[in-house]
């Protein structure tokens, strides 16, 4: 009798700690791994029987093991493996088929960014392979464009992180099977038109999961809340949540229109707000700084803008947001480049874009005045490269009047005026500065504000 009791008890703690274990490892999956594994290896691919077509030989051309033949007859009914009528259609699950690598490079890179494949730190050169399985990040003021083997783009702005869940070529279907997921930060994706039924290209967070067939979509993960928000700039898109309950209904979202995705499982589907306006958009860029001046917006709380070196914003080189209707960004160097811009919405979301293309050609102008022994020294200064000429004016008792000391095509900055008489007198200085591309015809102009010189003998 005891030896009876002492081993049913040993056999409830062996089960205890089954269960225990079981549990644990549970628990250490969490949601969006364990439900997105999940769901996304249910999928079906569905295959029409062609004449000499058997099971068994599908199986082994086609299916990552042979043995897998009998799930497919198990799903699909089938009695007879070797016998299947030319022009039925089986279904086959998505984790069952064979696949070849999937082809990714590195377009574009600039500042600090991290490459992780199979536990390994890779060098960035453009060009660069990226693998399935490989995690990418991007610091401060860094940005990474990514090229799909279909001609698709992936393109992360600052302090995102990603990774290649899926990038494989299913033999099969002659089908894509890309899956992209956003850890943190935000990314944008150019993804070509999906001209086979059974190409799939996704891009997950931990919450939600978007599906797209040919659009240009964003996805952003907001580090606080875990809220994940999409928005569709042209195509459609439909997002499921990945929590929550199972039988949510996936959202649609077509171009202009976006959604937000709580940690709780709910969907929230927005019209995106219009483009903002760029007030003086042929300005030319000359000051230390870009600035950058938007018309007000009622709805609007602030704006997004990415600098990029093309227009289709693969080499993207500085970013900037603001709460208001200004924006300033570090200096750039000499050229032209391409502003996309974007308003923000309280909720949240980034609205539709607009492009505007700018020249970028440092010139700054400043100048002063002092009196000597020869007379009234007027120097000036300034940054720029290309030739710069220069311009000095004086005018006596009013600004309006006509230059008594109009000097034009200086090349010096620094002159020198004796025997002024007494009175009060304005000047300033100006430049016209022609671009280092001899292909760049168009001169910057500017001039200093007026300043006062009182002369007294």
């Amino acid at each position: 009798m005891n030896l009876l009791v002492g081993s049913l008890g040993r056999l409830h703690l062996t089960i205890l700690r089954y269960c225990l274990g079981l549990f644990l490892g549970l628990a250490l999956l969490t949601p969006s791994q364990g439900f997105a594994k999940g769901k996304a290896d249910s999928e079906l691919v569905a295959y029409v029987f062609e004449p000499g077509d058997t099971l068994i030989a599908l199986a082994r051309k086609y299916l990552r093991k042979r043995s897998d033949y009998k799930a497919v007859q198990r799903l699909n009914r089938i009695k007879d493996p070797h016998q299947i009528s030319v022009g039925r259609t089986v279904q086959i699950p998505f984790r069952l088929l064979k696949f070849r690598p999937s082809e990714a490079s590195l377009s574009a890179f600039r500042g600090d960014i991290s490459i992780a494949s199979a536990g390994q730190q890779l060098a960035p050169v453009k060009g660069l392979d990226i693998g399935e399985g490989s995690q990418l990040t991007t610091a401060t003021r860094s940005f990474i464009t990514l090229q799909l083997e279909d001609g698709s783009r992936i393109s992360m702005p600052s302090n995102s992180q990603i990774r290649i869940s899926r990038l494989r070529h299913i033999l099969l279907t002659d089908s894509i099977d890309y899956e992209i997921t956003v850890d943190k930060g935000r990314i944008r994706s150019k993804v070509a038109p999906l001209d086979n039924r059974s190409d799939r290209h996704r891009v997950r967070t931990p919450v939600a999961v978007s599906a797209v067939r040919g659009t240009d979509f964003r996805t952003r993960v907001d580090a606080l809340s875990g809220t994940a928000f999409s928005e569709t700039v042209e195509g459609e898109v439909e997002l499921a949540s990945e929590v929550g309950s199972a039988d949510t209904p996936a959202v649609s979202l077509p171009a202009g229109t976006g959604a937000a995705a709580t940690s709780t499982g709910e969907l929230a589907k927005v019209e995106l707000l219009d483009p903002p306006e760029l007030i003086d958009p042929a300005k030319v860029q000359s000051n230390a700084e870009l600035q950058f001046a938007f018309a007000p917006s009622g709805p609007a709380l602030g704006h997004r803008i990415n600098i990029s070196s093309d227009a289709g914003f693969v080499d993207i080189v500085a970013e900037q947001q603001s709460d208001g209707n200004n924006l300033a960004l570090p200096s750039l160097p000499d050229g032209r480049y391409f502003l996309k811009a974007v308003s923000l919405a309280r909720e949240g979301f980034e609205g539709m874009p607009v492009t505007y293309g700018f020249k970028r050609q440092l010139s700054t102008l400043g100048g002063s005045a002092s009196s000597g022994d020869f007379g009234y020294q007027f120097k000036w200064f300034g940054e720029g490269s290309g030739k710069r000429y220069y311009r000095f004016q004086l005018i006596r008792d009013s600004k309006s009047a006509v230059p008594m000391v109009d000097e034009t095509g200086l090349v010096v900055q620094a002159l020198t005026l004796s025997d002024l008489p007494d009175g009060d007198y304005f000047w300033r200085v100006g430049v016209t500065q022609f671009s280092t591309d001899t292909s760049d015809r168009e001169s910057v102009q500017k001039w200093t504000d007026f300043e006062k010189l009182t002369v007294v003998n």
